[in-house]
Order: structure tokens, then sequence, then C-alpha cells
């Protein structure tokens, strides 16, 4: 789904792009694009790099640093390569040799690792690397917002303190559902016997690259089924009936009654929500736009119901928000339509991205991600209490081990509240994010509060 860029590009492509040029075309200044030099493959790295293929960006890298196996400037590139493709511990390796090689390798090294560190939990190297970056860069309010310095600076203490006061809960990985690809977006239904989710791993002759943003394979809709007989989830299946297209589809959330699915789609010209009725066979029909009250020419994503049908939380970019991804509610009007979204506004909301969303079965609870200054780092998964007069609580993070420094992107519930299913990237995972099952029967996460376990 839509989520915030790792950090600016308008930083990387002013700088960055002068110096692959720069650092390796000052010896050669008449062979700097000559195909087959080291300076060319430099060169059409970047443009790889900016284009969102950092695999191909690496190999290209990885030719040069045969030829240059001391050369500071292309261990940071592909330090800051394996970052993008969140492979935090290769990453590691290169920023840590170009630092120890040559510390001004480039002006972004500090920033970089730091960033690596803050990603591998190493949170009192990440703030040396973060302030000793903060400290050249100096005052430049500019400099300051684009590379989002502060925000880093403060999820590491965020960080810090949350993991300090762990909450009790045990984590389990789920093989056979989870691939070497991007798994995210859990939703329970079938009375917690089907699992719905979306993942980018390919599918036979369907599979398609995005050669527009990442090379990677489009999202598609899965679903696996809970096994009485083996305590586990049997090996997911895409999901049955037409809702799956040649461009990013994936399931946001499924009513109570397990009929209907809010699903989002993007054919890269924005994203929208919509919506999949199923059919008596258990098949999923063709899916339909929501209507222009929900539905703008701005990223739209994340629609959940209130469980009685009467109020549609949401995710938009529209104008009106207080940062990039909000969240808006509409309420069901008596003539069956959707009234104008109203934006809860701050604390619920921030100047950062939220997403992610899922209520609980009580009607009051709403879970969502955030990545602002109160997260560990990325996005976290937050808890909001909805008041009978329709007020939303302020935001409290769920937590450490449910949250890490990595990234958080959504988490539902059980009905008995014991078991919560999220996505994360784990030091331990299969792929990037994987669908992760946590045992919260000893912690409420309706309440916050642990549970003494019986003895």
């Amino acid at each position: 789904m839509n989520m915030k860029p790792l950090f600016s590009g308008i930083v990387i492509a002013a700088f960055l792009f002068s110096t692959s040029v720069t650092s390796f075309g000052q010896k050669n200044k008449g062979t700097v694009l000559e195909k087959g030099t080291d300076e060319y493959k430099m060169f059409m790295a970047r443009q790889d790099f900016f284009a969102g293929d950092y695999r191909s960006a690496v190999n290209k890298y990885k030719e040069v640093l045969k030829n240059r196996p001391a050369d500071a400037s292309v261990q940071f590139f592909l330090g800051e390569s394996y970052f993008m493709m969140r492979e935090y511990t290769t990453a590691l390796e290169f920023l840590e040799t170009a630092k120890t090689t040559n510390p001004a390798a480039n002006t972004e090294l500090n920033l970089i690792l730091g960033r690596t560190y803050h990603s591998k939990g190493m949170l009192d190297k990440a703030l040396v690397e973060l302030n000793e970056y903060k400290k050249l860069i100096g005052d430049n309010p500019k400099k300051i917002e684009e590379t989002d310095i502060n925000l880093y600076i403060a999820q590491c203490n965020t960080a810090k303190q949350i993991m300090a006061k762990p909450v009790n809960v045990a984590i389990t990985q789920l093989i056979d559902i989870n691939s070497q690809y991007d798994d995210k977006g859990p939703v329970l239904t079938n009375g917690d016997k089907t699992l719905v989710f979306t993942s980018r791993r390919p599918i036979g002759d369907k599979s398609k690259l995005d050669k527009e943003s990442d090379f990677g394979y489009f999202d598609d809709i899965y679903e696996s089924f809970w096994s009485d007989e083996k305590k586990a989830w049997l090996q997911a299946e895409m999901i049955r009936g037409p809702v799956n297209s040649d461009v990013y589809d994936a399931c946001n959330s499924i009513t109570s009654d397990g009929n209907t699915m809010f699903l989002y789609r993007n054919d890269l010209s924005g994203g929208d929500i919509l919506m999949s009725k199923k059919t008596a066979s258990g098949k999923w029909r063709s899916p339909e736009m929501l209507p222009k009250q929900i539905n703008t020419t701005y990223y739209e994503d994340a629609a959940c119901i209130s469980p009685d049908g009467s109020t549609l939380f949401f995710i938009s970019e529209r104008p009106g928000g207080l940062g990039k991804g909000d969240i808006w509610i509409s309420k069901k009007l008596a003539n069956g339509n959707w009234a104008e979204p109203v934006n809860p506004g701050a604390p619920i909301n921030t100047p950062y991205d939220e997403n992610g969303l899922y209520m609980f079965s009580d009607g009051k609870t709403l879970f969502f991600c955030s990545n602002g200054p109160n997260s560990m780092g990325s996005h976290d998964i937050f808890r909001t209490t909805m008041s009978s007069d329709g007020k939303l609580s302020a935001p409290v993070n769920l937590g450490y081990p449910i949250n890490s420094v990595t990234i958080e992107s959504k988490l539902v519930l059980t009905e008995d509240k014991k078991t919560a299913y999220i996505s994360s990237i784990r030091d331990n995972g299969i792929g990037e994010r994987d669908i992760i099952m946590i045992d919260v029967s000893n912690y409420n996460v309706l309440t916050g509060e642990n549970i003494n376990p019986q003895k």
C-alpha cells in the first residue's frame, strides 16, 4: 500500500546524481559515459536506483566494486540500495565498511547508517549517527524538512522508552502463509477460521512486474483456512472470484457478517476503495467503486465499517487533512448514501502518515498505524476508542514487541481477544513484510492491561 518513502528522493537526486558522476569522472572527464567503464556502470546504477529498481542497481555497483574494492563511495551506494530494499543486515555491512574506509565518503552516510542502525534496533548507535548528521546540516530548515532528521531522532528515543517496558505477548511466524515476498494486511472472517491477506508473490502466467515503481510484482488478495485438525493455517491460495486484477489489489476489511469486502485498487492513477459481495458459493463478485463522496482523484485506502454498518472509516490524501494520509469518517444517511466525510483532526491524525484501519467487533475500538514521532520507527500500531458521542480518544501505542523499530502496517484481533495478527518486518522473517501471529491472552490490547496467567 501507499507508504511514505524511506527518505527524501529530492535529497538523493540533488546530491547523489552529481556524486555518481563527479566522484568517478574527475580523473577521466572524457570517458564518464563511455559504455563498459566503471563511470558508465555507476551512472546507470543511479538511474536504476532513481527508478526504484534497487536490485539492478546493486548488481551494477557490485561490478564496479570488483575493480575498486576499497572505494568507500561504492560501498555507500551498495549499503543505501540494500537499505531501500529493507535488507538491513547487508546494508549495515556495506555502510560500516564505507565509514571505516572513509567517513567522508558521502554527505548522507551518517543519515543512512543511522537509519540502518535504527532498523536493526541498535538505538544508541543510531542516535550517534543521526545527531552527527544533524550537526552536519546545521540549521538549514529545508534540509531538516527534506530528510525528516528530527522525526528519526524522536522515533529512536520513543523506541528506547517503549522497549524498556515490553508487554506480555508471544510472537509466532506463520511459515505456511508467508512467502519471500511482501505479505501484509491480515483480515479475519468466517468466525476467525479464514485469514485473508495481500501479497506481492508471483502467480504463474498472471505475474506482472510494476516497472513504473519498484519492479516488484503487483499486489493480489489471498486466503488461508484454519485446520482444527492440524491446529494451523493451511497454505494460502489466491482468493476465489474475480477480485484480483492486473494492477494493485488489497483487501481492506470484511464486514462482520462475512458477506461484504472493502478493497483497495490502484491502477497507478492514485488508488480507490471498492466493494465486493460474496456469493452463496463462497466466491466474491467483481468489485464496484464506492461513490464520489468516498473516492476522489486523490489516494483512498484502508476502509473499514462499524459493526452496525452506520460509519465508514478510511484513509485519504484529499485536501483538508493534517498530513499525507489521514483518517476520515463518513456516516450512512437515511437514504443509504454516504455523507460527506469528516476529518477527526488531532491527535488522531498527525502531520505524518496514518493507515491500516481495523475496528473491533465492540464497535468502539479502532486500531490504525502511524509513522509519527510516537512510533518506534516507520509505522506503529495504535489504539483509539470512540465515545458515545462519536469522539475518538488520544491514540495509544500498543507497545513492544507488538510494535518494533521497523514497519507494522495492520492489526486484527480474534473474537475471544486472545490472538492478534499483524504484518511486520522482523529479523527472523521469511520475506519482506510477513503475517505474524501474536498470543495476547496475557495482554488486553483493548485496554493495555497485562493479564496474569492462570496457574
